[in-house]
């Protein structure tokens, strides 16, 4: 962050750093109210605890100032990157709490922080677990940290346990596998973005902790401009704000007005959260598991047509022989756009059943069935823009539009725009690509999309493995619901 207006402004430090610093910590914003049943919870109530918020919206500070405001009755375990496997997890804690040598086994490890944690609790003190970015954490670190909350005695858990993460933290926990942990979590604590009354206190509060003696610096309408563009997000007010003061700085003004935090916006790109790196197999068996299924089901629709035409003549009872050669049943449709048609998880080929055909009563005089043509596949889908365009329209209008999808890319202008989908086709299945023109901050824009799924984790999966070339753009996850409620040209 700038350090060149401080002197002009009359400041003592920078007050818009991003790196949390426990004395701007801002209490307005329920922020104030959630730190004292933070502080509570961790004295107190025994089992998971939860809190959900918005990326930059101060969940790290939140964390760090609450652990400072603990007693010594309440020993905490802080780990800020969480991304450990189960055994490094464990190792993770029992250093904290001073365990040199816990062996190579994760039995071994988990019996010496057993003995440890009762210990702490003989002598009066309460173990917490703080887990920060746990949105990231591994599904089986997960686990691992569910079964820390089994530890007890008779009356009372050996440790408690806090995870702080970004809102994929809730879809996380809504996996069937992790049902366990979910089924702890005894509270859940969400921090919403600062309304604009919130914000404009909250940027008031930082420049006087900063030094700033005067009136209001930020003048209303810079006010109004930066709240809006900062979606009520700390972090982003803090960039904002620091580049409208070095703006208003360079042109000499003693108060922030419109212009100057207009000038922030422009220079400030769009603020979106960095994919994870990358697991190239796991991209690899998606895309193999997408096109199977694919195959799977342009198969199936195949063997429906046929027996949809062939049922009525097996079926049919007649004293007689038919007078005229029974005709032939419709070759089976294969849809001309399979993309209209939502793929479904690939199933291994011995699981699938044959059709069951209904057999007349009286097989002699029913028709001898004709077997199925064989089905021709469909022709490659297109990936001129204005064909992806038109097949993203009629996938937004399905009643059953539901699930999420990835946000490959959103590019200003259509220059270029085939040659990028075709270089997308050439990795991924091209009936999973969309695209749409849409509107953000008063310039349009074509957004690529890839993919449906089911649940956020898994679309969040899908980015990990992505390709790099296809990171370029910085790749994210969306609902097709908001998607459709995007603004339109």
């Amino acid at each position: 962050m700038s350090s060149l207006y401080l002197e002009h402004f009359g400041l003592s430090k920078p007050p818009f750093q991003i790196t949390p610093d426990l004395d701007f910590f801002f209490s307005g914003g329920r922020r104030g109210d959630i730190l004292s049943a933070l502080l509570h919870v961790a004295a107190h109530d025994e089992g998971i605890i939860t809190l959900v918020a918005e990326v930059g919206s101060g969940k790290t500070l939140l964390a760090r100032l609450m652990i400072s405001r603990l007693g010594a009755a309440v020993c905490a375990v802080y780990l800020a990157n969480p991304c450990f496997s189960r055994d490094e997890i464990i190792a993770a804690i029992g250093r904290d709490l001073g365990l040199t040598d816990m062996g190579s086994s994760i039995e071994g490890k988990l019996a010496l922080l057993r003995d440890e944690l009762l210990r702490r609790h003989a002598a009066g003190q309460r173990v917490l677990l703080v887990i920060d970015e746990a949105h990231a954490m591994p599904a089986e670190s997960l686990e691992e940290v569910r079964l820390l909350s089994n530890l007890e005695t008779g009356q009372h858990k050996l440790v408690n346990i806090m995870l702080f993460g970004q809102p994929e933290l809730d879809g996380l926990l809504a996996e069937p596998r992790l049902r366990q942990v979910r089924d702890r979590v005894i509270h859940r604590f969400v921090l919403p973005p600062l309304q604009a009354d919130e914000a404009s206190a909250y940027i008031d509060h930082r420049l006087r902790a900063a030094g700033w003696h005067g009136a209001r610096l930020f003048g209303a309408a810079a006010l109004a401009r930066l709240v809006k563009a900062s979606e009520g997000r700390a972090r982003r007010i803090n960039l904002l704000a620091d580049k409208a003061l070095l703006a208003a700085y360079a042109q000499g003004a003693r108060g922030v007005e419109g212009a100057h935090v207009a000038s922030a916006v422009q220079e400030l790109p769009v603020d979106r959260p960095a994919p994870a790196a990358g697991q190239h197999e796991r991209w690899r068996m998606l895309a193999t598991s997408l096109a199977l299924a694919l195959l799977m089901t342009t198969a199936a629709i195949a063997a429906l047509g046929w027996y949809r035409s062939a049922a009525p003549t097996l079926t049919a009872k007649t004293s007689a022989p038919p007078a005229t050669t029974p005709t032939a049943p419709t070759p089976p449709t294969v849809p001309a756009n399979p993309a209209a048609i939502q793929t479904p998880p690939a199933i291994p080929a011995s699981t699938v059943a044959p059709p069951v055909i209904a057999i007349a009563s009286n097989p002699v005089n029913a028709a001898p069935p004709v077997p199925p043509a064989v089905p021709v596949p469909a022709p490659p889908l297109s990936t001129d823009l204005q064909a992806v365009l038109e097949r993203t329209q009629t996938w937004l209008r399905r009643a059953d539009l539901d699930g999420y999808t990835i946000q490959l890319a959103a590019l200003p202008s259509t220059t270029g725009l085939d040659a990028y989908l075709a270089q997308v086709a050439s990795q991924a299945d091209a009936a999973q690509m969309y695209a749409q023109h849409s509107v953000y901050k008063g310039k349009t824009y074509v957004s690529v999309y890839l993919g449906n799924f089911d649940s956020h984790r898994a679309a969040a999966l899908v980015i990990e493995g992505l390709p790099a070339d296809l990171k370029n753009n910085r790749p994210l996850v969306r609902t097709w619901t908001k998607i459709k409620q995007d603004q339109k040209p």
